[in-house]
């Protein structure tokens, strides 16, 4: 094994799935050797993307549930391959990110947090189809925060967290936790 298991995290709108697909599909030389991934096979746990919650009653919750085993999967696998997981809210809820680092202790696990400035991800979010008008810039932003805040308490149980800009496609390095 000795994989790495890397969960995408950042607010709502922010581009995680579009990093996982960037570095999936272009494989950017100065980006994978910040990251320690040159010569990594690059893994995407597609199940992480196919099974996001969006609401009440969504089927995806039950599928998300499992999520910990398709990443013991994905790990037994490869070898001396990254593993990248959209990560959501929900995962903190369902002790995945803890589940999956006692079940692969042979391999690293780490966060990725991707953040832009507040206003840009507000312009963002009302784009969204499940938008309206309750979500608040306030009510956005104390959502940001409450995750950061799930982030901290990970990072204080020994995640490594790597906070990133994703403005744009250069991603360059931020610092965690993020003045919002």
């Amino acid at each position: 094994m000795n994989n790495q298991v890397i969960w995408i995290f950042g607010p709502s709108a922010v581009g995680k799935e579009t990093f996982i697909n960037y570095i999936k599909n272009n494989q950017p030389e100065e980006l994978l050797a910040r990251l320690g991934w040159v010569n990594k096979n690059i893994v995407v746990c597609d199940e992480s993307i196919n099974w996001v919650v969006q609401g009440d009653n969504d089927e995806n919750e039950l599928f998300r549930k499992k999520l910990n085993k398709v990443i013991e999967k994905y790990s037994q696998d490869n070898t001396n391959s990254i593993i990248l997981i959209k990560g959501q809210d929900l995962d903190f809820d369902n002790n995945t990110l803890n589940a999956v680092r006692e079940s692969l202790l042979n391999d690293e696990h780490e966060i990725i947090f991707l953040y832009v400035d507040f206003d840009i991800l507000y312009q963002r979010y009302v784009t969204k189809k499940w938008w309206n008008e309750t979500m608040t810039r306030d009510v956005c932003k104390d959502w940001a925060r409450e995750q950061i805040n799930l982030l901290i308490r990970h990072q204080n149980s020994s995640f490594k967290i790597k906070a990133l800009d994703s403005s744009d496609n250069k991603y360059l390095d931020l610092n965690f936790p993020p003045v919002l």
